[in-house]
């Protein structure tokens, strides 16, 4: 059986790297106007998307199966999205 302190310092540490994570999640954003609010920026992963609110981008997720299309400022199907070079693209007007 482990000891108290042993499972204590595991509990604390995921507590920490789960805390870290949620604070990566926004920050400033070069990218997002200062001005604007709502505003819709690719993520390097396209089930992801960075929503920005005056200058403070956060990452967002598309629905299930779905990738952002930064075209259209949307998330959708992955073949009309365009964004994986893995998938045959065939984007919609």
């Amino acid at each position: 059986m482990k000891s108290p302190l042993v499972l204590l310092v595991v509990v604390v540490l995921a507590v920490i790297g789960l805390s870290g994570s949620a604070r990566a999640a926004c920050g400033p954003n070069a990218r997002c106007p200062a001005d604007a609010s709502n505003y819709l920026l690719p993520h390097p992963n396209c089930s992801q998307y960075y929503l920005c609110n005056h200058g403070t981008a956060c990452e967002q997720n598309c629905p299930p199966g779905q990738h952002f299309n930064s075209y259209h400022r949307q998330c959708e199907a992955p073949e009309t999205a365009c964004c994986d070079i893995y998938i045959p693209c065939n984007p919609t007007a």
